[in-house]
């Protein structure tokens, strides 16, 4: 009887000791992500502020110099399929990587956020090089460098739907989640994120697919 109560008393000792654990680490979490509030605020700045600014300098470089550029690609060994797997890597895996690196950051370094942001940034912006052979025409953005302007707009433009698909995606998958849950936790958050990750990959594979091999069909020939 005496074993069974000191027992019991123990075990109500260890469950008050759990809970003020869990209590004080919530507690820190809170504080944690409230004094990270504004560092994540200057992140975001700093992204949107390089992001515009390298949207900017690409669209101008393209429009000025686009077609300057594409003859003296012209004179590398790279083959067809070499410009379009070039066009999808500018448009396609970005996103992604911003997703990703954003969920991470916490994990990351003042300066390792700083520098990864400002590759991204740079790595969206110059989507702005390519974007014009889309929406005007490929002679117009590269000229008489038409035949590296073709396929590398043409794997661009795959790369890009796929970035747009899997963005739509993931903007349902969070809407969902927000409704299921109040306040995602956590592990809800990363398993949402991994999730997330798997089913960009599968896109991203088939976009890479088409994106090589899309001429076949027909689909985003021509630069309009």
């Amino acid at each position: 009887m005496a074993a069974a109560a000191f027992d019991s008393g123990r075990t109500g000792s260890n469950q008050y000791i759990h809970e003020v654990i869990r209590t004080h680490a919530a507690g820190r979490r809170a504080r944690v992500s409230a004094a990270s509030d504004p560092i994540d605020a200057a992140d975001r700045r700093r992204f949107l502020v390089a992001l515009l600014g390298f949207a900017v300098f690409f669209t101008v470089l393209g429009l000025r110099l686009g077609a300057d550029i594409a003859v003296q690609l012209q004179k590398t060994p790279t083959t067809e399929l070499g410009w379009r797997l070039i066009g999808w890597l500018v448009a396609a895996p970005p996103a992604l990587l911003t997703i990703v690196t954003w969920h991470e950051r916490h994990r990351l370094r003042p300066r390792q956020r700083r520098d990864r942001g400002l590759l991204l940034a740079a790595w969206i912006g110059l989507s702005m090089f390519v974007l014009p052979a889309r929406l005007i025409s490929v002679d117009a953005q590269f000229g008489t460098g038409a035949l590296v302007g073709e396929p590398l707009s043409a794997g661009w433009a795959w790369g890009a739907l796929s970035a747009v698909i899997g963005l739509a995606f993931s903007g349902l998958v969070l809407l969902v989640l927000h409704r299921s849950v109040a306040s995602p936790t956590a592990e809800q958050w990363d398993l949402t994120i991994r999730f997330l990750e798997r089913a960009w990959l599968v896109l991203l594979v088939v976009s890479l697919g088409f994106a090589l091999y899309g001429a076949r069909t027909g689909v985003f020939q021509g630069g309009n």
